[in-house]
């Protein structure tokens, strides 16, 4: 063989090579391209063998002919696609394919139906959890994610109401085991499914990073982490997904608190199965068939054009209320949104109060006090309080107070006096404002004394009588706009 033949069939080869490392397959478990949606379903794995292959494939669905029809793999702009097929597949929980529903309303009662055979909520939930499973497969086109937290100590079925509500919802994967926080962002990542968490701790580092994390995952906001043990580098995740958990005691995190349904668990008052049988695993299969052909037909009829400022009839109640609300509120029917109503006042009342039990809250509310019991606004006094009300694990220093004060609430402090006594500036605007985030009545007393500096004592003026004014006028549009 000629030189020249040798570079050219060790070109050829080399061109082949390259072309196979281009026509390499991408594993994704969802593609939609103008035409299609492509989700992955499996099928059942060789009850022999823990390490045996499951069977994966694709539902194609046309977007223009409502049809599906299985795949094993799908070709679009040349590139090659199949579903992912490794050994976290076992661990997410998908549909066998799909299955016709019908009607919504058909629907919906059997979810509901499902639920409340299987497990017990309080009667005002029953309605609105079938919406909430229904939100965790079209997740992904609303701009904001709430998330569910079944409370209650011991025996009270909270991880069994964990268990089955989502066992209905989209790509379901149970990280209750021990999974590191690494391996949850990847997974979040890869499947965006529904992560289920039992037993959350709000104590502790790992406490911490995982409220940091469930923080994260309510938008489509890209969370940075560096990772790498030889070679470190800043990789993105995207981790926004719906997420259920369970816990003992509410979340603390007064931040966190206010993206999630809190729906506290009480020992059963009538018979709920002990064990999930055949029956439970047939009719789990069958509606997840029911609600994966329902996403397949809705999930782009879903348009938030129309509503870029929310429900008119969510308007009375705060913005994160409102965006925790939407999502099933869009989904739900005429009777379930009255309902829906009536949980979003309450909804509200607990944000609130939350945000009053938080460290920063509670130095407000004492702020609050002494200003309308027109006392002095000193520092130490105010520390002083805190102490006793919060009763932290160590007690807080003038200085710590101090920065709360001025970088959170946004007050400013002034050395006084002979002594150089630290005061509270206290601002009419920035106190009306944190009255209304907090929920506390903004009522402002006609002045407050606070010492200058030649000793003597100085008023600060209010116009009550206007500001009064002002009050019932915004009490009244508060009253106007609430739905209830």
């Amino acid at each position: 063989m000629s030189e020249l033949s040798r570079s050219a069939k060790a070109l050829l080869k080399k061109t082949d090579d390259n072309s196979e490392k281009e026509d390499k397959p991408i594993f994704q478990s969802y593609i939609e391209t103008s035409d299609y949606i492509l989700e992955q379903i499996q099928g059942a794995t060789d009850a022999t063998s823990a390490n045996s292959a499951r069977e994966v494939r694709f539902i194609k669905y046309d977007k223009k002919l409502g049809t599906t029809e299985e795949v094993e793999d799908f070709e679009n702009e040349n590139k090659l696609y199949k579903p992912i097929n490794n050994e976290l597949t076992y661990s997410i929980s998908l549909s066998g394919g799909v299955q016709e529903y019908n009607t919504i309303s058909n629907l919906i009662k059997r979810i509901r139906d499902f639920y409340n055979y299987n497990f017990q909520v309080p009667a005002k939930f029953e309605q609105i959890l079938p919406y909430l499973c229904l939100f965790t497969w079209v997740y992904e086109k609303f701009p904001f994610v709430p998330y569910i937290n079944f409370v209650g100590l011991t025996s009270t079925g909270k991880t069994t109401a964990m268990e089955v509500f989502g066992s209905l919802c989209y790509k379901t994967l149970d990280v209750s085991g021990s999974i590191t926080m690494a391996s949850i962002f990847r997974t979040t990542t890869i499947w965006r499914g529904t992560l289920l968490l039992d037993e959350f701790d709000n104590i502790g580092e790992e406490a911490r990073q995982m409220i940091s994390f469930l923080k994260s995952g309510v938008s489509d906001r890209a969370v940075l982490r560096v990772e790498g043990d030889k070679v470190r580098e800043v990789k993105a995740y995207l981790v926004k997904c719906p997420k259920i958990f369970t816990s003992e005691k509410p979340v603390t995190d007064a931040g966190l608190q206010s993206r999630i349904f809190v729906i506290p668990m009480e020992k059963n008052k009538r018979k709920v199965p002990l064990y999930r049988l055949n029956k439970y695993k047939k009719e789990t299969e069958e509606l997840k068939r029911m609600l994966l052909l329902w996403r397949l037909r809705n999930l782009n009829k879903i348009d938030f054009e129309d509503i870029e400022f929310g429900f008119e009839e969510l308007s009375g109640l705060e913005s994160r209320v409102q965006q925790v609300i939407t999502p099933i509120y869009y989904l739900a029917d005429d009777e379930t949104k009255k309902n829906i109503l009536i949980f979003a006042q309450e909804q509200q009342k607990e944000t609130l109060r939350q945000r009053r039990e938080a460290e920063e809250g509670i130095i407000f509310t004492i702020i609050y006090d002494l200003y309308n019991e027109n006392q002095e606004l000193m520092l130490s006094e105010i520390t002083a309080e805190f102490n006793k009300k919060a009763i932290p694990f160590k007690l807080w220093t003038n200085t710590k107070v101090s920065n709360v004060i001025r970088k959170i609430l946004g007050f400013e402090t002034e050395r006084v006096g002979h002594n150089n006594i630290t005061m509270v500036i206290p601002d009419k605007n920035k106190l009306e404002d944190l009255c209304q985030y907090y929920g506390l009545t903004p009522l402002a007393p006609i002045a407050v004394v606070a010492p200058v500096a030649n000793g003597e004592s100085k008023q600060i003026k209010v116009d009550q009588e206007k500001l009064l004014d002002q009050i019932e006028e915004t009490q009244k549009e508060s009253s106007d706009n609430l739905p209830f």
